[in-house]
């Protein structure tokens, strides 16, 4: 199962098989057994129960990273991906609540190809940026420098997006690219706004503590 991606940490690491208990109808005795189904065993042997084919292969896994567990489908003998929890991009440590659910929701909804609600929720996830820095919308936090001009325009193709999706009868389905690419103007922002100045901090920190022990 390399490559596969944890969908609760995002990160790529071995998985271990989760051991079920099966009922004591389909035996004699109770026993555990990895909670993967195969085609090519037939699955458990459940009393004159016949194997359909054509049916998909799912398996519980446990990441040794986080612990957590999910469900993966094995798309070929050497690849599986996770299906549930639903795979999609998470917000930053840094970044703070609500705006990171609001982003993470915005992504979920995107990644289940509800385009028309992603767009919505990336625009009430830069409402909350600008609350949570105590501005009074995207202006200001370009005047205060918190946001550069060219984020500046990114933010308002943002809202007004979800102007449009909220007040406008959208005769025309939004794509996905288009989700995409706002719900990447979004990232952009977060990232702008929390993640890296409070990495260029950690970073200074550090270089100033390595100059007094010189």
């Amino acid at each position: 199962m390399s490559g596969l991606v944890c969908p609760w940490c995002n990160v790529s690491t071995s998985f271990t098989p989760v051991r079920i208990r099966l009922p004591e109808y389909m035996y004699e005795e109770p026993q555990y057994v990895p909670a993967v189904v195969k085609e090519t065993i037939g699955g458990p042997p459940i009393r004159g129960a016949q194997r359909k084919k054509g049916i998909d292969n799912y398996a519980i896994l446990q990441c040794q990273g986080c612990e957590a567990l999910f469900v993966a489908r094995e798309e070929s003998p050497e690849k599986w991906i996770a299906v549930y929890p639903i795979p999609h991009e998470t917000a930053p440590e840094e970044v703070p609540e609500p705006v990171k659910w609001e982003f993470e929701e915005a992504s979920l909804c995107f990644a289940v190809g509800a385009y028309r609600s992603c767009i919505s929720m990336c625009q009430i996830a830069l409402e909350h940026v600008w609350r949570e820095q105590g501005v009074s919308g995207l202006n200001e936090l370009k005047d205060k420098g918190i946001i550069s001009s060219i984020l500046f325009g990114r933010a308002t193709e943002v809202r007004l997006w979800g102007n449009l999706e909220k007040h406008e009868l959208l005769v025309e389905s939004v794509s996905s690219e288009d989700a995409k690419q706002l719900v990447g103007y979004v990232q952009i922002i977060l990232n702008e706004v929390y993640v890296e100045p409070k990495r260029l901090d950690a970073l200074t920190r550090k270089r100033n503590q390595l100059g007094k022990k010189n």
